[in-house]
């Protein structure tokens, strides 16, 4: 298993690289937008909309309030941070929060709450000054978060960190992912030499932290659903979904961050 998912990463990691620095704008929105319909599509089974016709309508409901994320996106970004204040407080009390999100509709609303903001606020991070850079930054913090919690989980990890979510993390994987987080946050000071070092710091560890909670919530409405994956796409790592459920959570907080000039 862990040579397939380095071999899909070796492979991956340079497409996206390649698709960051040296795709137009207009290809580079297509493709997100071409992500943001197969992540929907995935999700569908957390729901589950049997129906073919509820399903196209619904990736159309979704790919429709892009628009509007991208117009209000500030805004957009507000309620999404909130939202997933209480995703959090639905991790920690699984399975007690079934109570609400055992709901389909509260699963499907979510995605339409979600999945929209990630669209505009990559696209609009994308046109910022080094913005190329912050996002690969921003991917770098991710794939730290997740492969530290791997290894050092792997080699130490005996404490379960919320087992009814997610039977294999423990704390000493997170706190493996927790310190290279902050190995990558002290290069990336040292690259792009912001203004408060602190606040850099802490805005790093919470993007690695919140990374996190998307894994673990992708994770608690698979269970919910009793599926191990949501795809079979990438060899070794399940589905788009399965691969881009910590960028979904973290990128909203590093671009709103990103407003704050005195981080960065």
């Amino acid at each position: 298993m862990f040579r397939q998912r380095l071999l899909t990463a070796l492979i991956l990691v340079p497409l996206v690289l390649i698709a960051i620095y040296y795709a137009s704008y207009t290809v580079l929105s297509t493709i997100i937008l071409a992500i943001i319909a197969l992540l929907g599509w995935e999700w569908l089974q957390l729901i589950p909309i049997k129906n073919n016709i509820g399903r196209c309508v619904y990736i159309a409901t979704l790919l429709l309030l892009v628009w509007p994320a991208t117009l209000w996106l500030n805004n957009w970004l507000i309620v999404d941070l909130i939202f997933w204040g209480l995703i959090f407080v639905a991790v920690v009390t699984f399975p007690a929060s079934q109570a609400v999100w055992g709901h389909p509709a509260v699963v499907g609303s979510s995605c339409l709450l979600l999945l929209p903001v990630v669209a505009s606020s990559i696209s609009a991070l994308y046109q910022e000054t080094n913005g190329k850079d912050y996002i690969v930054y921003l991917l770098c913090l991710i794939w730290a978060a997740d492969i530290g919690a791997y290894l050092a989980g792997k080699q130490w990890g005996c404490h379960k960190l919320i087992p009814a979510v997610s039977p294999g993390k423990t704390i000493e994987g997170t706190i493996g992912g927790i310190g290279l987080v902050l190995i990558v946050a002290t290069v990336g000071y040292l690259y792009f030499h912001p203004n408060n070092m602190l606040s850099w710091v802490v805005i790093s560890l919470g993007t690695g932290l919140i990374s996190m909670l998307g894994d673990l919530f992708i994770s608690m409405l698979k269970r919910r659903s009793n599926i191990k994956d949501t795809g079979r796409i990438f060899p070794g790592h399940g589905g788009v979904l399965d691969r881009l459920d910590s960028l979904i959570a973290a990128l909203p907080l590093f671009y709103f961050s990103r407003h704050f000039h005195a981080f960065f």
